[in-house]
């Protein structure tokens, strides 16, 4: 494996002249690795090593409690619905949560966490969180995003196994011109527009919110205002120009310059600029940010709290068991930046794989899993089953839609969500004669009518209260079929069928 180390002293790079054309997407990617070359940094051979066990016996000797007060492990079937939700935004089907009960082996959880890691599920779903991640908050028509052409291309780049450093230099590099373009739709959300490009490329890509930079000095974090337009300066199609504070027709020539001081060589065409931003981003060691935002952000979808706000860490920022995802950012660039490596090691551990509880005072964080709810995608997919459709997909999606990048523990439930799950015509007709519902009224005997309702809504088999009345109110109704629509909506509209637990 390589990492990168830097050197004392911040060379100038190459001449320009010998920067390789950046006009196609080969071209950028051949000249990424040579901005990588010519960086001021080196390159040298080292092992790094972290597993599920070592992220288990660090947190607990951080956490520093007895091990009651950690939450049990989860049965199979409550496992089994959370890596098939987290890893591909669907719903398990009964026939595959049976297949995976039966199975006597001591290894099937992480057997099934590395097959769906390798399914076309993980890339379609993290390619669509992934973009909202990146255009949920842009101010532009939405009618000059294709955000779908971007998922696609993003699913692509994930199918094929494209390390996260090359993904994210593509997003960078793109020109920004063409919506049909997947990685254009990046610099389009942002309107091309150098100081949106600088705060949006620091918050999603490094986890650090500078755009208050770019008219004062940060008032908590040590960056300064000419550092961010020294970074706005990267996605100027000219000259960049700062303007004056206290007389803003009066401007400035700034000249580009990374956070960490990386300079490009002078006079580089537009283009190269981009791909240079690009490689200091992603390449300089030194710039643990890069590594950590993303580890950050797969850490907190997982355990819905993360080691520290997903883009508002900075130099002075707090983080919680900062050796922990130090640690795992290391080995995730030894890693080669593996997009499907932080799974493995989350999904693996004893920390993911434990009940879920709302946690209490902060020294009990992640000794469970926060419950929270379903992402819109995965609410669309839950309601699909349901209705035997994808029709009303758009619609779920966009009642549900949420911004990724705030705090899974501050989401909550809308009206218009509750209106719709109880009263939407589509979905209500979806439910009477779907071939979920047709499956069940199918079934001539209530036990097994009941147990499959549950497993196919909620992913686990109904207690005993759960049982009882729902065995009371199929004897008590005057029209079998009617009720087993009615027991279908009743949990349709509770709170576990959109909950992450």
């Amino acid at each position: 494996m390589l990492a990168t180390v830097l050197l004392s002293a911040v060379r100038p790079a190459a001449a320009a002249s010998r920067v390789p054309e950046v006009k196609t997407p080969q071209q950028k990617l051949q000249a990424l690795e040579y901005f990588r070359k010519s960086g001021p940094w080196k390159t040298i051979k080292h092992s790094g090593v972290f597993t599920e066990k070592d992220l288990d016996k660090t947190l607990e000797y951080e956490i520093k409690l007895p091990a009651d007060r950690f939450a049990r492990l989860v049965d199979d079937a409550t496992f089994f619905r959370r890596v098939t939700f987290d890893l591909t935004g669907q719903p398990p089907k009964i026939e595959e949560l049976d297949k995976f009960a039966a199975d006597a082996t001591r290894d099937k959880r992480s057997k099934l966490v590395s097959r769906l890691l390798e399914s076309g599920g993980f890339a379609t779903r993290w390619a669509k969180f992934w973009c909202n991640v990146m255009l949920y908050n842009s101010q532009v028509d939405k009618r000059r995003l294709n955000q779908a052409a971007m998922e696609k291309w993003l699913a692509e780049q994930l199918q094929r196994h494209d390390g996260w450093d090359q993904i994210v230099a593509q997003i960078l590099a793109a020109d920004g011109k063409d919506k049909d373009n997947g990685p254009d739709n990046f610099g389009l959300a942002c309107e091309n527009q150098p100081t949106q490009l600088a705060a949006e490329t620091a918050r999603v890509f490094m986890g650090v919110s500078i755009q208050c930079a770019e008219c004062h000095d940060h008032p908590f974090d040590r960056w300064k205002r000419i550092q961010f337009h020294e970074l706005a300066a990267f996605f100027s199609r000219g000259k960049y120009y700062m303007p004056d504070l206290k007389n803003p027709p009066e401007k400035t020539e700034v000249v580009p310059r990374f956070l960490l001081g990386e300079q490009p060589p002078p006079d580089l065409p537009p283009d190269a600029r981009r791909v240079a931003v690009a490689a200091y981003l992603v390449y300089n060691p030194n710039n643990y940010w890069f590594a950590r935002a993303y580890v950050n952000r797969v850490w907190n979808e997982l355990m819905g709290d993360g080691f520290y706000a997903v883009d508002s860490l900075g130099p002075d920022g707090d983080v919680t068991h900062k050796l922990i995802v130090n640690r795992m950012a290391y080995v995730f660039r030894n890693q080669q930046f593996d997009p499907r490596w932080p799974f493995h090691v989350i999904m693996n551990s004893h920390a993911y794989q434990r009940r879920s509880r709302t946690p209490g005072p902060s020294q009990t964080l992640f000794t469970a899993v926060r419950p929270t709810r379903l992402r819109a995608d995965q609410v669309a997919a839950a309601v699909a089953g349901v209705v035997g459709s994808d029709k009303l997909t758009p619609e779920v999606e966009h009642i549900f839609a949420v911004d990724p990048s705030l705090p899974l523990a501050d989401v909550k439930g809308a009206i218009q969500q509750v209106l719709f799950l109880m009263n939407n015509p589509a979905l209500q007709s979806g439910i009477k004669t779907g071939p979920f519902t047709q499956r069940l009224q199918k079934i001539a005997g209530d036990d097994k009518l009941i147990d499959e309702l549950y497993r196919g809504l909620l992913g686990r088999e109904p207690n005993d209260r759960e049982r009882d009345r729902a065995a009371d109110f199929l004897k008590q109704s005057h029209n079998r079929q009617e009720a087993v629509a009615d027991l279908v909506w009743i949990l349709v509209n509770s709170t576990e069928f959109i909950a992450r637990r």
